[in-house]
């Protein structure tokens, strides 16, 4: 089994020393800065708007920052011309030029930049500096997203159950509503899964992939199409591992699977809370990686998306867009709750972010799960306890012990590994994709449906468990516990 990636009151809520921003990318506001009115900003080259931006009041802060040595990297969030991959521009100034002159009107990032800064404590001085300057459309800090698994580590080889006795599928009906004389599979329905990435060489998810984005090859830390810590293999699992096919497990649908690798290969070391915890190296969701893929749905028009990651940072503007256009265009977002129960339950996001469909964990006895973080935004709860799932079929690991080496720099340790193949895991990573997979079966069987009409129902036909004690709504259970049968019922 899994060892837990990390305890997430120990987590920060937001990357160290990072910056989102978005320079005005209007042509007239770039030519109004550097020609007389009426001159037409495209006939200006990236020296010009170069230029232009370093004469803005906050940019020119972010110059003087960069002359200093006080500036790691920009990064754009638009994917370059594969052309132009080795060709980009250096030096702030000209990358956040580069990020505005002509961009694509396809581009929903143009323009959007991570800025690194060396040390925290300057963020808040530049800042301020950019959020006074009338040429930056916004800036914040970058919050942090992790996963949101809660498991024991790995030991005895993990072999599943039968596939016909899935605690787990029993418990939401599952075989029962396959057998309604009206049901569909969700063959022509799009789910999307952003996370650590699939293993497409699995047994048990043979076919079942129909795209898998993972290259970035113009960012600074590289990505390999591996699952390292096969958290997005077991998510996919329950989606629509096999059926029936005598092997390992069952998935809920049989769907049309889209997965994004949100994270990168390289841990970071999050340091603990002396003397309770310890300090480890644990993987944190790529903010670039992660809201290109969010553009990506909304661009291809995917019709659920699970999200089984949380963090208590407030979304900056640029996810908190992407997630509003994606509702608006009809894109069902499902997200976990996050497993801080024992830390006070504090809200999470993705899963709160008004519009989200935030599913909470059940165990066995549909009593709430101990981990699962409570509160006034779930919308239902599903089996989150001991689910069997798929694993990479290759080793891998959810972090490191860290070693304190010379000047306080951390060193990584002993590997957390993880089994291959299946094990069962924990969380409200693994709750949310049962609803995920039920949405699928949703839009296949009850037609087209708003993210709004689709939380409805699924709140309307949820199993309501004894210990809501006869309530419609409990900040434990949401609605109650998913319930397939009666989704799809007539």
């Amino acid at each position: 089994m899994l060892e837990a990636a990390f305890e997430s009151e120990q987590m920060p809520d937001y990357h160290e020393g990072m910056l989102i921003l978005k320079v005005r990318s209007l042509p007239d506001m770039v030519a109004s800065m550097i020609a007389p009115e009426g001159t037409a900003a495209a006939g200006f080259s990236s020296p010009e708007v170069t230029e232009a931006l370093s004469g803005a009041p906050g940019l020119s802060t972010l110059s003087v920052f960069e002359r200093a040595g006080l500036i790691k990297q920009v990064v754009p969030l638009s994917r370059p011309a594969q052309q132009q991959t080795s060709l980009r521009p250096t030096g702030a100034m000209g990358i956040l030029a580069a990020s505005v002159e002509a961009p694509p009107p396809e581009d929903r990032n143009a323009g959007v930049n991570i800025v690194q800064v060396e040390n925290d404590d300057d963020v808040p001085e530049l800042q301020t500096a950019l959020g006074n300057d009338p040429s930056v459309e916004f800036v914040s800090r970058v919050p942090v997203r992790y996963l949101t698994v809660d498991s024991p580590g790995a030991g005895i080889e993990a072999v599943p159950p039968a596939a016909s006795t899935m605690w787990n599928l029993q418990k939401i009906q599952w075989e029962a509503a396959r057998e309604l004389p009206s049901f569909r599979e969700a063959d022509d329905i799009q789910v999307a899964v952003l996370d650590t990435g699939i293993d497409l060489n699995h047994p048990d998810l043979d076919q079942r992939v129909s795209s898998y984005v993972f290259e970035h090859p113009d960012l600074p830390s590289a990505s390999s199409d591996q699952d390292i810590i096969g958290h997005g293999t077991h998510v996919s699992g329950t989606i629509t591992a096999n059926i029936n096919n005598e092997l390992g497990i069952n998935g809920i649908c049989s769907c049309q699977l889209r997965v994004w690798k949100i994270f990168d290969d390289r841990p970071d070391c999050v340091r603990g809370a002396a003397p309770f915890f310890s300090s480890r190296f644990t993987y944190f969701v790529d903010p670039v990686m992660y809201q290109r893929a969010l553009a990506d749905c909304l661009d291809e028009g995917v019709d659920v998306i699970n999200l089984s990651i949380g963090g208590q940072g407030q979304p900056d503007h640029n996810e908190l867009q992407l997630f509003n256009e994606l509702l608006n265009n009809g894109t069902i977002i499902v997200a976990a709750m996050g497993n801080n129960r024992q830390g006070g339950s504090p809200i999470e996001f993705p899963g709160a972010i008004p519009g989200v469909i935030a599913v909470g964990a059940t165990s066995l006895d549909d009593t709430v799960a101990k981990f699962s973080t409570r509160g006034n935004h779930i919308s239902l709860c599903a089996p989150g306890v001991a689910i069997w799932s798929t694993l990479p079929t290759h080793p891998g690991q959810s972090g490191f012990d860290a070693i304190t080496g010379l000047f306080g720099k951390c060193i990584q340790g002993k590997p957390h590994r993880r089994e291959t193949d299946y094990d069962a895991w924990d969380g409200t990573s693994m709750a949310s994709p049962h609803v995920a997979a039920a949405v699928a079966l949703l839009l296949a069987n009850k037609g087209k449906m708003s993210p709004a009409d689709a939380r409805d129902r699924l709140m309307a036909t949820a199993h309501d468990v004894p210990a809501m004690h006869g309530a419609d709504f409990d900040s434990d259970y949401g609605a109650g516990r998913l319930d397939l049968l009666r989704l799809l019922s007539p």
